[in-house]
């Protein structure tokens, strides 16, 4: 018996064997998530996995984990599959759980607080909390898709993270299969000091120490008031000020986003910035007050509330357009030119630098930037180029990022690191990526949790379930 009908074979006897999946179709379609294979690291591809497991309960996965384990065999954890890293992508044969169907959901009103499987996605959440006056505070543009289990996993930023921050930052308490089959909880309270808090080892973990099974999220009131706002300014140095004498001023708007279009070296366009201000009808209203008046003082222009409101209205359009792909069991497949984009997180005080030195870059390789931009906070920089060759554009994308990391930034605040920018993990973290490495050897001692991503040294990296012997 070949190893793989072995695997699916024990599977079933811990599992029921109506939630292991062998079809090729459901086997292709979540041997991915949303990072385009071009993407992909040179070398790295999609593989098909061995099969796909659908449990309902934290149980089921736990059963799972063993089963792996004496293979051993990979797991690779997937929710809505909406990560632009290839961090839910099967890039070694194994098994693939997908974990939509952990659908718990309670509100608890009293608390603020919700109880949430990790296979609810953060739509369906904001329903059930909005019947009680409440919501997430994570807006994601997948909202449509995105889980509560790939988000945490990622920590990822949504659209009101100036205010209310990441998907992280959401989390009280979390329950979690480890690596051995394990189930752990922790205490879903606001506060706690009794030693190490063993949450953050999973939240941007990317399932690779654990796989989250269900979360108490913080929920906050639905704001009484929205005011929406859009401001033209000069140039994006200009705009750049203005954000940065909001927040000395001590204002937090929840929607922060600014972005200019087709910049170069030479020439810097006219950016627009649009801004949310929420909470008490009267709070918000001051709010939005003294935020106008700090960006009069920049020579801000105040636009028509109809260009911040279309943005508002169709802010998760790709994403929902993604969301029905997957529901209907198809592969994403955007006609798009030759484009990339990095996000990355800086000192405030760098970004004009690193602005500049970014597009001094691309046009010295004969690409072009399409945005720059900045999103929720004054140090997040985003920029989005093309080019004719998909190379040139691999080639610069790592570039961009290591100079990013030599002016003391991050290469990455929004969609976790995934396959696509393990490369550079030594190169972010030094000798702490050892100390990863270490805990991922403690926590997962065969190395069978999401295998190539993180760069975190799997021992099943470079094999696989089926090339062991019977």
């Amino acid at each position: 018996m070949m190893a793989q009908e072995r695997i699916v074979q024990a599977l079933c006897e811990v599992v029921d064997p109506q939630v292991v999946c062998t079809d090729a179709d459901t086997l292709d379609l979540l041997a991915r998530d949303a990072l385009h294979t071009e993407r992909l690291p040179p070398g790295v591809e999609i593989a098909q996995p061995v099969c796909v497991v659908q449990p309902y309960t934290a149980e089921q996965v736990a059963a799972v984990l063993r089963v792996a384990n004496e293979t051993p065999c990979p797991v690779i954890p997937i929710g809505g599959g909406s990560g632009l890293m290839g961090g839910a992508a099967s890039i070694i044969p194994g098994i693939v759980v997908d974990l939509r169907r952990l659908d718990y959901l309670h509100i608890r009103a009293a608390d603020r607080m919700a109880d949430v499987g990790a296979g609810v996605t953060i739509n369906a959440l904001n329903q059930a909390a909005a019947q009680h006056g409440l919501m997430c505070g994570h807006d994601p543009w997948t909202v449509a898709v995105a889980t509560v289990g790939g988000t945490i996993s990622t920590n990822s930023l949504g659209y009101l993270g100036g205010k209310y921050g990441a998907m992280g930052d959401q989390v009280l308490g979390l329950e979690a299969v480890l690596p051995t089959g394990e189930l752990i909880r922790t205490r879903a309270v606001e506060k706690s000091s009794t030693g190490p808090n063993l949450q953050p080892l999973l939240i941007g973990a990317e399932g690779c120490l654990g796989i989250i099974t269900r979360a108490t999220l913080r929920l906050l009131p639905l704001p009484a008031k929205r005011v929406l706002q859009a401001w033209s300014f000069a140039d994006f140095a200009t705009g750049f000020a203005a954000i940065n004498a909001l927040l000395d001023a001590g204002l937090r708007p929840g929607l922060l986003e600014l972005g200019d279009d087709a910049p170069t070296p030479a020439h810097h366009p006219p950016a627009m910035l649009l801004l949310s201000y929420e909470g008490l009808a009267r709070v918000a209203q001051a709010e939005a007050e003294e935020g106008a008046a700090i960006c009069l003082q920049h020579a801000g222009q105040l636009l028509p509330t109809r260009e911040a409101q279309e943005f508002w209205d169709s802010r998760h359009a790709s994403g929902d357009a993604y969301a029905r792909s997957r529901t209907e069991g198809k592969q994403w497949r955007r006609p798009r030119p030759h484009i990339d984009y990095l996000h990355v997180a800086l000192p405030p005080s760098a970004v004009l630098e690193y602005r500049q030195q970014s597009l001094d870059l691309l046009a010295s390789r004969g690409l072009h930037a399409r945005q720059s931009g900045l999103w929720d906070h004054a140090g997040l920089f985003s920029l989005v180029y093309s080019g004719e060759q998909l190379a040139a554009l691999t080639d610069v994308h790592r570039e961009l990022l290591m100079r990013c990391q030599d002016l003391q930034g991050s290469m990455e605040y929004c969609h976790g690191v995934g396959a696509r920018l393990a490369t550079l993990m030594q190169r972010e973290h030094g000798a702490g990526l050892e100390v990863l490495r270490r805990l991922k050897q403690c926590l997962d001692p065969r190395g069978i949790l999401n295998p190539g991503k993180l760069s975190l040294g799997d021992a099943l990296l470079g094999g696989d379930c089926e090339a062991r012997p019977d």
